[in-house]
């Protein structure tokens, strides 16, 4: 019988990847999910699905027995560090062989920013846990300009953020999916490592316009926003306080230049160089049109 993999977050915008991922390559997947809705809509794809709830210890317990291996992804959410300890418990009481972690570029217990500290959390209980391990620390996603930017973008011809005229190395989430399922796939070769997930460059807001513009055909402009603009849009939007306050927290790291770097990561892990925006924003142009 083949190894089970449980894909936590299958359903978003890593995970859904990853799982078509891995099940391409014959491996025998679990996707983790929290509604019975979207484990029939797997399971009618031809997925398994469990459903499983991370404030609940016992459901946590039994996703976790009889899985090889894990990729934990946790939500974004105010309890996203107490329920990522509770997954490591869980995993570690189950035997779990090998847990793939999906942190964040900047994560340390001493970040300079409050999210940073939540990941670095939850990646020192990892290191700590005597667990086999791997830890992706992805760049901020491409796919937020298709998602969390999208409205404003078709309806007004711009984008916000809080994040002046800084540089960021965007990644495309495919490319994040296609480093895990290498290490999934081969764990003993990445175990007790750390790998910093970019793209191939490091863009402006400006440049992403320009580049946005020219796939939508029509001009697309970026508007620098401060702190309390971003803080006042965002929450008359409906972002909970604390998702907002971790945002803002992470533009400063934007601002203060330190999300500009590039790394080789995904080429070493997916053995291809990761996508560039202007091919991620062509492959997803009907988002803005």
């Amino acid at each position: 019988m083949a190894e089970r993999i449980l894909v936590t977050g299958a359903t978003g915008t890593i995970g859904r990847e990853l799982v078509r991922l891995l099940s391409e390559r014959g491996a025998a997947v679990v996707a983790g999910v929290t509604s019975e809705d979207k484990a029939a809509a797997l399971e009618a794809q031809g997925v398994r699905a469990e459903v499983f709830s991370y404030s609940d210890a016992e459901s946590l317990g039994r996703i976790m027995e009889g899985k090889a291996r894990v990729f934990l992804l946790l939500p974004f959410t105010e309890g996203m560090k107490r329920w990522g300890l509770a997954a490591l418990d869980a995993a570690k009481a189950a035997g779990v062989g090998h847990v793939v972690r999906s942190s964040a570029l900047l994560a340390d217990t001493e970040a300079h920013f409050q999210l940073g500290k939540v990941h670095g959390g939850v990646d020192h209980a990892l290191e700590e846990s005597g667990l086999p391990f791997t830890i992706l620390r992805p760049n901020i996603f491409m796919q937020n300009y298709a998602l969390r930017l999208s409205g404003e973008i078709r309806e007004k011809n711009r984008f916000s953020l809080p994040e002046a005229d800084s540089r960021t190395s965007l990644i495309d989430a495919r490319d994040i999916a296609a480093c895990a399922a290498a290490v999934l796939l081969d764990p003993a070769e990445h175990a007790g490592r750390t790998y910093l997930l970019t793209g191939p460059e490091s863009l402006s807001n400006a440049d992403v316009a320009v580049i946005l513009s020219a796939e939508a055909g029509r001009e697309i402009a970026y508007r620098p926003l401060s702190e309390e603009q971003a803080r006042e849009a965002w929450l008359s939007a409906g972002l909970p306080e604390w998702n907002a306050n971790m945002l803002l927290g992470l533009a400063r790291q934007v601002r203060e230049g330190v999300t500009g770097m590039v790394t080789g990561a995904v080429r070493h892990l997916a053995g291809r160089d990761p996508v560039p925006f202007r091919q991620f924003a062509r492959d997803v142009r009907r988002s803005w049109i």
